[in-house]
Parts: structure tokens; C-alpha cells; sequence
């Protein structure tokens, strides 16, 4: 009983067109991050109305508020760990 699997040897063109395949995804993926990153740069359009403006004011204090508490969280944390005794 001869359980071992059978490969097929691989062929310069099996190579070649699989290089090819590979490297039509990796620009695939190249081009969704560069839209992405173009989506998350974008300048922001100005709100419809004066309740969307304050709302994105408040929403943006609030997250650097949440930031600026995260630093001072990771500040101590590594004060604590790299103290001199």
C-alpha cells in the first residue's frame, strides 16, 4: 500500500504563471491601502449643519483627551518598569 501522494514536477510556466497570480494580488492590495490611507488622510468635509459641527468638535476633544490620558498611562508604566533602584 502506497499512500504516499504523487506530485507533479512544476514547470518554468507553472512557475511563471503563478508569479504572475501573486503579483496581480499583491497590486490588488497595494491599490485597496493606498485608497484606504487616501480615505483616512482625506480633509474632512464641512457639516451640513450647526449640530454636526458641534457633535464632530465635541467627538474630536473627546479623543484627544483619550490620547493625551493613554500617554500619561504608558508614561508612568514605563517609569515604573525601567526606575532606577
Amino acid at each position: 500500500m502506497n499512500n504516499r501522494p504523487t506530485h507533479t514536477p512544476l514547470t518554468l510556466e507553472d512557475i511563471a504563471r503563478q508569479k504572475a497570480e501573486l503579483l496581480q494580488q499583491i497590486r490588488q492590495r497595494q491599490q485597496a491601502m493606498r485608497e484606504l490611507g487616501k480615505q483616512l488622510t482625506a480633509p474632512l468635509e464641512p457639516a451640513a449643519n450647526k449640530a454636526g459641527a458641534i457633535a464632530r468638535a465635541f467627538h474630536t476633544g473627546i479623543a484627544v483627551f483619550d490620547g493625551i490620558k493613554l500617554g500619561l498611562k504608558l508614561m508612568r508604566s514605563f517609569r515604573k518598569t525601567f526606575r532606577k533602584r
